[in-house]
């Protein structure tokens, strides 16, 4: 595709293209040749390409090349037209690999979290390109508990215990145990849903890693409470993450509690 986008000139490449992916409800995914892809719908972030080009910019993180963004204000899609990168999901090859290929998984899904971890200083705790927000969908979209302004680990998970008490009307939770977390650590750049699903493999090795619409600063238990959060049938990826990065279990056994909680009660 030529370098000049425009609304019509994606809409057309899109009615031409092929389906590859429904992401989920708002996010369509459609190849549309020439090695690109067109990421869109009412849940697409402009946010995403913003973050995408952060990293590619800071770091060696296999990500897209991102060609143009561009917003439908009459039907609120957002369009990304980026690269496809060659690839098969982790999740569906973690049970077909042998030691040796996920030890080279391993190494260098570790160099990625390295790469990560050297961006932890170029911005304030919150999202790439939204640093005053947590997360766009409900309970947690600004009408519904606002902006978070919060600038340490305690500060973080306090504005949702407040937040949901204030928002329900009712002391959903007790105070809380300010030692738990070590107000002292630092805030760490997070993709914010570095999962398997989001890795892509060839030949043996990440080729990429796709969706960054949540990356921003968080709490320095992030990493680990993103990749461990959801049980999956293969306890390989477990088994790497513990391998890799200090998993903090008693911070992220509380901050769930917590989420799991407000979510429930907001969301209501």
């Amino acid at each position: 595709p030529s370098t000049t986008w425009t609304l019509d000139r994606v809409k057309t490449e899109i009615s031409r293209g092929t389906r590859i992916s429904i992401v989920y409800y708002g996010v369509d995914v459609v190849d549309i040749g020439d090695g690109c892809i067109v990421k869109f719908g009412t849940f697409v972030r402009a946010r995403e390409a913003e973050a995408t080009e952060f990293v590619a910019a800071c770091t060696s993180i296999p990500v897209a090349r991102i060609h143009a963004t561009l917003y439908d204000e009459a039907t609120s899609v957002t369009y990304i037209v980026q690269d496809r990168i060659q690839g098969e999901r982790l999740d569906k090859l973690l049970p077909t690999l042998d030691a040796e290929k996920l030890q080279v998984i391993e190494k260098e899904l570790q160099l990625i979290f390295s790469q990560l971890s050297s961006l932890d200083t170029h911005g304030p705790m919150g999202m790439v390109g939204k640093p005053t927000y947590f997360l766009d969908f409900h309970p947690f979209a600004a009408e519904y508990l606002g902006s978070w302004k919060a600038t340490t680990t305690l500060g973080f998970v306090t504005w949702i215990i407040d937040a949901t008490n204030t928002a329900t009307d009712v002391t959903v939770f007790k105070p809380l145990d300010s030692n738990i977390f070590d107000d002292k650590k630092p805030h760490v750049f997070s993709h914010g849903d570095l999962v398997p699903e989001n890795i892509l493999v060839h030949d043996g090795h990440i080729s990429g890693i796709i969706d960054w619409e949540y990356a921003g600063w968080y709490p320095y238990f992030w990493n680990p409470y993103i990749a461990l959060r959801r049980p999956l049938v293969d306890s390989r990826w477990t088994r790497m993450i513990r391998n890799i990065m200090v998993t903090y279990n008693r911070e992220r056994q509380v901050f769930s509690d917590v989420y799991e909680t407000a979510c429930l009660w907001v969301g209501t």
